[in-house]
């Protein structure tokens, strides 16, 4: 898998649309969601392997990002849902386009045991880059942070 500052990298300049703006932060989870669930349990529990197989599929996300979505007010629901289910769906694309020495991950699990993937880069090729992709993302907030402030008219002043 690339790592979580690659897919968080990877949708930070749509997180920065304003359509996305107000739901921003769970558009980012969204990305880092099945990572983060996932990931922990393997860790600690490389014999729990075939179960956090399953929870890294669409499936398994579909469902737990619409129960995630059941916790925001009715207004934030709709928008928590889109945002979450289109933090995962940008984080299944990206893993889709990499190499796996054994079986990929099962996109259709669990109709399906077979795995597909594009294969253009192993998991660990963006490790190098982690630096860069931090520095590019503090660069950009501290622009907009400067932006908004110039923007800001000063009572008095301006």
């Amino acid at each position: 898998m690339p790592e979580l500052v690659t897919h968080a990298f990877s949708v930070y300049f749509i997180g920065m649309h304003p359509s996305v703006k107000r739901v921003r932060w769970l558009f980012y989870f969204g990305v880092l969601l099945p990572d983060v669930i996932s990931r922990p349990i393997y860790i600690l529990w490389p014999r729990w392997f075939g179960y956090t197989v399953a929870m890294h599929t669409p499936i398994f996300m579909l469902i737990v990002c619409l129960l995630l979505a059941e916790f925001f007010a009715s207004p934030l629901k709709i928008k928590a849902r889109w945002a979450l289910l289109a933090g995962c769906g940008f984080h299944f694309l990206l893993d889709l386009f990499q190499k796996h020495i054994g079986a990929g991950y099962f996109w259709l699990f669990p109709f399906s045991w077979r795995s597909f993937e594009i294969g253009l880069f192993w998991p660990e090729a963006t490790l190098p880059l982690v630096p860069i992709w931090l520095l590019l993302m503090v660069a950009f907030e501290g622009i907009w942070l400067l932006r908004r402030r110039k923007s800001q008219v000063i009572p008095g002043i301006g």
